[in-house]
């Protein structure tokens, strides 16, 4: 019953979405892959970091929506 709420209220949300706390200072970007282009999800990336982000990888996950990691340029 929680994780269909928590389903629910992630399809609420404007994709392509922040999603920050990932490892190392990495923060992830998720997105529908049938709605929305790489390029507007790296876009997405370098808005939240107010200049460049260096994508670190991708993945589809078990939520059925794609995310991209990334890092802001000068973060470690």
């Amino acid at each position: 019953m929680i994780l269909l709420a928590l389903v629910a209220l992630a399809a609420c949300q404007t994709l392509p979405a922040v999603i920050p706390g990932a490892a190392g200072g990495a923060f992830d970007v998720r997105y529908d892959a049938a709605q929305q282009s790489i390029g507007e999800v790296d876009a997405r990336a370098r808005t939240y970091c107010n200049g460049g982000a260096d994508f670190i990888s991708g993945e589809t996950r078990f939520d059925g929506f794609a995310y991209r990691t990334y890092r802001c340029v000068g973060s470690s």
